[in-house]
């Protein structure tokens, strides 16, 4: 059962992830997940006000009778004149609402990397082997689609396991086009669209932040603005692991079927998760993640 937990802060152990707090004349402590503590640790202090929801069941843990923290609702120092706040969940869910709302044209960008081989191998660089762009306007209107295969620059030739996981042959990638090509074609579009790049967690962005050191190319990062809608969802619906991306597609379609980890179908997957999540911010639709949490 969930319950809301009110009060100042007596005290704070990193190390062992845990707060305490007076309610109710009780002495009571709290564990904080690593990952949420990451999030709010720098805004945590003694004798600041902290609200957050917890699931009523206690264990031990280090000695003491804990509960754990859900999730946070709010932190601030309560000042006579005006109170400030270091956290707020309910802002952070308008600012999602209003960054959403305001874009305009929307690239859904998805990648292919090469895979490591069965037998580790200290000298293997995963690379892009496929990119997928499904670039809408502000409408939504689609302007363009895009698929293609990458010729791999530091290893050639595929690994059993990419080729296996990926379903593509040695003779495909040995007749993609070279990451140049591609390239020239992604900054063309950037520079003409100024786009919202809309990922699915942060491995693309790396990628292509890599991409350009391997094969010798200028950084479009300051020419470039990534939104990872997979942290967008983890914050607003308080998820403590990440959400799969085809996990995330059954929430807001009826598309069970299965992933198939190719660029442009997983570009157009993310393209449906961010309008449904788009109808969840606007009070259109409702969805259930309990089972993710």
């Amino acid at each position: 059962m969930e319950k809301i937990i009110s009060g100042r802060i007596l005290c704070i152990n990193e190390e062992d992830r845990m707060i305490s707090l007076k309610v109710k004349n009780q002495v009571m402590y709290f564990y904080l997940q690593r990952s949420m503590l990451n999030k709010i640790g720098k805004y945590l202090s003694i004798s600041r006000f902290i609200q957050f929801v917890i699931n009523d069941e206690k264990r031990v843990y280090k000695g003491r009778k804990v509960s754990n923290v859900d999730y946070v609702l709010k932190i601030m120092e309560i000042r006579y004149r005006k109170n400030i706040i270091f956290y707020d969940l309910s802002n952070i869910k308008n600012g999602t609402k209003d960054l959403i709302n305001s874009l305009d044209a929307k690239m859904f960008l998805d990648l292919e990397m090469s895979m490591h081989p069965y037998k580790p191998d200290k000298k293997f660089t995963q690379e892009i082997i496929q990119v997928g762009i499904y670039l809408v306007d502000k409408d939504d209107k689609l302007i363009e689609e895009y698929c293609k295969i990458i010729k791999p620059n530091l290893h050639p030739k595929l690994t059993k396991r990419t080729l296996k996981f990926l379903e593509i042959s040695q003779n495909e990638a040995d007749n993609g086009i070279y990451f140049n090509e591609f390239y020239i074609y992604f900054k063309q579009l950037v520079e003409k669209y100024a786009p919202a790049i809309i990922v699915w967690g942060r491995n693309d962005f790396l990628a292509l932040r890599d991409s350009y050191k391997i094969n010798g190319l200028p950084s479009l990062r300051k020419r470039t603005r990534y939104i990872n809608l997979l942290k967008l969802h983890k914050n607003y619906f308080n998820l403590k692991n990440d959400l799969g991306l085809f996990n995330a597609l059954n929430l807001y379609t009826n598309d069970n079927d299965k992933q198939l980890h190719d660029a442009l179908e997983d570009a157009k997957a993310t393209s449906e998760i961010f309008y449904g999540f788009r109808r969840v911010l606007n009070s259109e639709l409702l969805v259930n993640l309990d089972r993710y949490k």
